[in-house]
């Protein structure tokens, strides 16, 4: 791709021109801003496809179009006086650690995780959109109070350094060398936020006008070097939501055991009927019956918000809910996924509970 790419600007009494603002050929009067070598203007002589400078009478050199594009860059963003700072998003996935955490196989609950979580970052981010384990934080425009170009900080050279308040940004052109891990590394140990502007890909004919758009408020060919800020903010994110996250496992793991330990309870009751005759049986039947009928609570049917019935039960001994300064429970969402529910009565018009029975036992705190 590098043999690919044409210069597209040139440099004239200290002035960077682009390639369609000077005459053709020689006429041009611009030198190359990377060997300070004459250049010739190609942008209306035969078959050629897109505008560009061409070293007169001398050898290309490596450094031209590198040097041409940072300086555009600088003078751009310079100019405006503004850089619009791209978004991030991802998702939040469980480490190894997470699940070898627990005293249990966590593992099979991960599919009833449906928790949503939300926070709101500053500096460098503005805002963020977020639900279960996915987070979104949007590009947004900025205003700079100062531009640097290639001013040595710490161990490295920046293309260019800006400053938004009392915060400073790295900017990176990429245009036929990107960042290399080495100095992203450095980037990370300095702390400093950085971003990288791929220009790589641009067309050589783009005129002046798109390019400053693309620079100063284009999302699509930036990304994230470094961002302290939001690593941050998704590691407390990412904090919150694993012990959301293991809450809910423990929840859902006691409620799976608790059902194990009914249906092992029922098994026994079972075995326990099949050593007696016919009519202990059908004595044990009528006294669980009439067990459950004392311990019945009537289901009231009730209209929430004008718009859909919904099914309560008065008078809950947890006080699930309060209305009117009186508590009543849910029946589908409270009733069952409470311990003592036992069921509903013929016609679904109550359902049997047995939370004050439990609590006499101990069963229930």
């Amino acid at each position: 791709m590098a043999n690919q790419l044409k210069l597209p600007y040139g440099l004239r009494d200290g002035q960077l021109w682009h390639i369609s603002q000077v005459a053709t050929g020689l006429a041009c009067k611009c030198i190359c801003l990377g060997c300070g070598a004459l250049l010739v203007a190609r942008n209306s002589v035969g078959n050629v496809k897109v505008a560009h400078f061409a070293h007169y009478q001398a050898l290309e050199c490596t450094t031209g179009l590198q040097t041409a594009i940072h300086l555009a860059a600088k003078d751009i963003i310079a100019q405006h006086k503004q850089l619009c700072l791209p978004g991030m998003a991802g998702h939040l996935s469980f480490t190894p650690a997470f699940w070898e955490s627990f005293s249990f196989d966590a593992r099979p609950y991960a599919d009833e995780l449906f928790d949503t979580l939300g926070f709101m970052g500053t500096e460098f981010i503005s805002s963020s959109y977020e639900t279960d384990n996915y987070y979104s934080f949007p590009a947004r425009l900025v205003v700079l109070d100062e531009v640097i170009l290639e001013k040595r900080t710490g161990d490295i050279i920046p293309d260019i350094m800006v400053r938004i308040g009392s915060k400073w940004l790295l900017v990176e052109v990429a245009v036929t060398h990107f960042v290399d891990e080495e100095k992203k590394t450095k980037i990370r140990a300095m702390g400093l936020p950085a971003i990288e502007i791929d220009l790589s890909k641009i067309r050589r004919d783009i005129s002046m006008s798109d390019l400053e758009e693309l620079i100063i408020r284009g999302e699509q060919h930036k990304k994230w070097l470094n961002n302290p800020e939001l690593r941050r903010v998704v590691s407390q994110r990412r904090q919150r939501y694993f012990e959301e996250c293991r809450a809910k496992i423990e929840r859902l793991h006691a409620k799976q055991l608790r059902e194990e330990a009914r249906q092992a309870a029922r098994e026994q009751w079972r075995a326990n009927q099949a050593t007696k005759s016919p009519a202990e049986r059908a004595l044990a039947q009528q006294r669980k019956q009439e067990f459950y009928s004392k311990n019945c609570r009537p289901i009231v049917e009730r209209i929430a918000g004008g718009l859909e019935f919904v099914h309560h039960v008065d008078d809950c001994p947890k006080a699930a809910h309060q209305l009117l300064d009186k508590p009543y429970a849910n029946v589908q969402w409270d009733c069952s996924n409470c311990l003592a529910f036992r069921g509903y009565r013929p016609y679904r018009t109550a359902i049997v509970c047995l939370y004050e029975y439990l609590r006499h036992k101990g069963d229930i705190i």
